[in-house]
């Protein structure tokens, strides 16, 4: 690759550098640059910049995030789909985040809204039955850092 830039860059115009059907003739270097052969396909280009998912619903079987630049991000439970949740990569957005939903038994199947989890998680005091939210997820970028996500409902 380098010494195809290396070539081009010093060539002034087609008709020095002897563009020969799908070979390009290197006068600098003095040799025949073959075209790659078949489809060149290039993945698309990353953000500019890890986006912050700043809402968050689970709405039946798939969940729903908006990032901080407006995003919208679709987690569609395809074929891991279960009644306790499922997991998988966020689509139909430039952020490839995983993510994971956990639903408890007779979650409602309505669009609920859930509420980022700031601080850490503590043990309920003794004696007392902690709380227990209907859904919760976990959408981690790729940096590695994990937001954590639950429904202001629960038992």
């Amino acid at each position: 690759m380098r010494a195809l830039l290396i070539g081009l860059v010093g060539c002034l115009g087609a008709a020095s550098c002897g563009l020969i059907e799908d070979r390009v003739v290197d006068p600098v270097l003095d040799r025949v640059l073959e075209r790659p052969s078949g489809e060149i396909t290039l993945p698309p280009p990353p953000p500019s910049r890890l986006a912050r998912p700043v809402f968050v619903v689970v709405d039946g079987d798939r969940l729903v995030v908006e990032m901080d630049d407006g995003a919208q991000c679709i987690g569609g439970a395809r074929g891991t789909f279960s009644a306790a949740g499922w997991t998988g990569q966020l689509t139909e957005c430039p952020y490839t985040y995983g993510y994971s939903v956990a639903l408890a038994a007779g979650s409602p199947a309505g669009a609920l809204e859930l509420n980022e989890v700031t601080g850490p998680i503590l043990p309920a005091p003794e004696g007392e039955v902690p709380f227990r939210p209907i859904a919760t997820a976990q959408i981690t970028d790729t940096s590695g850092f994990t937001y954590r996500y639950e429904s202001a409902a629960g038992f």
